[in-house]
């Protein structure tokens, strides 16, 4: 059972805000003057007749202080704390990446959008964005969406800086059984965002956000497909989800995109922690990247979830491409710490990289499996990562699928067993397949010749107080890939936002330490 505050706070009289700014237009053309003006709703004292400039006079609902911003418009929506039965429509974009339509809350009080007041509504959406740009969604709650195809923030079709920061999206759900196993039909969306027409939705920015306790069916908790490009997802915590975590997807017919910019692209996915994603139905990630292309996984911590991270191409005939999986800590999931490749007997993730992660004691569900599990893909780098198993079996390329033009090096392993000749490399179908231990898979593949065995020495690696920090004596400090490039473009860094490499040597693992 949640508790939910319905008190409200008294609104202190203030100025109505209005502020001339000149701007230029992105054309650089006429230049313009925009007036700022602001709106206040009390869903106590207000009163939609009001003008809602001022607190002294606020409004009653949100939708009506939306509905008082113009196209083009510069304003902020300030909504006193308290439990709103609504849900909302976005009617217009901004003027600007810097003169935005806002929506947030008032004087730090805490607003909540309720669905289960709103039963009697048609609209499967708590905030439904349909092509608008410049617009910023701060410090709302969204709860108790329980229908099929719930939403709690739905944006769509195409547009240009949307921000959606410091917002809890909880209890969305297409049934509240959580038991209940859903067909492909039974879906339900905390957040989406889809780029559905030939122009994109970019400049997207998803932080701090906390979206948890959500039943999804056959959807995910954070996603973003289609037609999007330029994006930031970071900082978010997203927690038990009954399926995938943070999914950022392309090449499915149904957004409505054009076939050639129907996927995700050029963005990140930052310092996220994501935890207890499990589905009921099938494998899935906390963190997926599905058919996605530049795309930074990095930094992350995921735990417990069904796989850590995965990265496929669920699309037949089409490739995931540039992912580079980087620097996250990712420990005790069910299945396996990274899944890589597509399951589709024409398609591959290609040109990526598995680089600088800590992967510790996954496959807890136990039986046959390890820390890295590969399906289709082509030009994959595995580089300077740890790796240690709560089994023996640490890489497996599974068989049935190929694995074409990949490097593996400067590697940590280690196993239960404490011994490297029991550590267990599976190769599948490749190079006639077979079982191999460390030696024997450095001799027999020619890869990994530089990667050691021997424990990685963390600060504490008892799972009730885990810490995959090294210690000044570890054998990782200063052994990483010797010629590993830092990407400047897109600012990498280490779990702990330190930078990637010093001492002039990278680390092994996750952590980059000053030692």
């Amino acid at each position: 059972m949640k508790k939910i505050a319905t008190g409200c706070i008294i609104l202190l009289t203030l100025f109505s805000c209005k502020k001339e700014i000149s701007t230029t237009p992105n054309n650089g053309t006429v230049p313009r003057t925009v007036t700022e003006i602001d709106y206040y709703v009390n869903g106590s004292s207000g009163n939609d007749a009001n003008t809602g400039t001022s607190s002294a006079h606020p409004l009653k609902t949100i939708q009506a202080a939306l509905n008082k911003t113009t196209e083009g418009g510069y304003s902020t929506i300030y909504v006193a704390g308290g439990t709103y039965g609504e849900r909302l429509v976005w009617p217009h974009s901004g003027a600007d990446e810097g003169e935005r339509i806002t929506l947030t809350n008032y004087n730090g009080g805490t607003v909540i959008l309720d669905g289960s007041l709103t039963t009697g509504s048609t609209q499967n959406a708590m905030i439904e964005v349909s092509s608008k740009s410049y617009l910023t969604i701060e410090n709302i709650n969204i709860v108790n969406n329980i229908r099929n195809d719930a939403y709690g923030i739905y944006i769509h079709g195409s547009g240009t800086f949307v921000d959606v920061t410091d917002c809890k999206i909880h209890n969305i759900g297409w049934t509240t059984d959580s038991t209940a196993v859903p067909t492909s039909t039974q879906n339900a969306h905390p957040f989406l965002l889809i780029g559905s027409t030939t122009a994109s939705y970019n400049e997207v920015y998803v932080g701090s956000n906390e979206i948890y306790s959500c039943n999804t069916g056959y959807s995910e908790a954070l996603t973003m497909n289609g037609n999007v490009e330029v994006f930031l997802i970071e900082l978010n915590t997203v927690h038990h989800i009954r399926n995938i975590g943070i999914d950022v997807a392309g090449h499915y017919s149904w957004t409505g995109a054009p076939a050639a910019s129907n996927y995700v692209r050029d963005g990140n996915i930052k310092y996220n922690t994501v935890y207890n994603c499990v589905s009921n139905v099938a494998t899935n990630g906390g963190i997926y990247a599905d058919g996605a292309s530049y795309v930074n996984i990095e930094g992350n911590i995921c735990h417990d979830n069904y796989a850590g991270i995965t990265v496929g191409c669920e699309n037949n005939g089409f490739t995931a491409e540039h992912i580079r999986v980087s620097s996250n800590f990712v420990y005790n999931n069910k299945d396996a710490g990274i899944i890589i490749g597509s399951n589709q007997a024409s398609s591959k993730v290609t040109y990526s990289s598995v680089n600088n992660n800590t992967f510790f004691k996954n496959f807890t569900n136990g039986g046959y499996g390890g820390e890295i599990s590969m399906q289709n893909t082509d030009h994959l780098s595995i580089r300077s990562n740890i790796i240690q198993s709560a089994s023996n079996v640490v890489v497996i390329a599974l068989l049935g699928y190929t694995s074409t033009n990949l490097s593996m090096d400067y590697n940590r392993y280690y196993t239960l067993s404490g011994s490297s000749g029991t550590i267990t490399f599976d190769w599948g179908g490749i190079n006639g397949g077979g079982y191999y231990s460390l030696a024997t898979f450095q001799s027999g593949t020619g890869l990994d010749a530089n990667s050691t065995y021997g424990t990685p020495s963390f600060v504490n690696s008892t799972l009730a107080t885990l810490n995959l920090h090294l210690t000044s004596g570890s054998a990782c400090v200063n052994a990483g890939y010797p010629s590993y490039v830092v990407d400047t473009n897109d600012d990498e860094t280490d779990v702990d936002q330190q930078n990637r490499v010093q001492n002039s040597r990278i680390d092994i693992g996750a952590d980059e330490t000053s030692y």
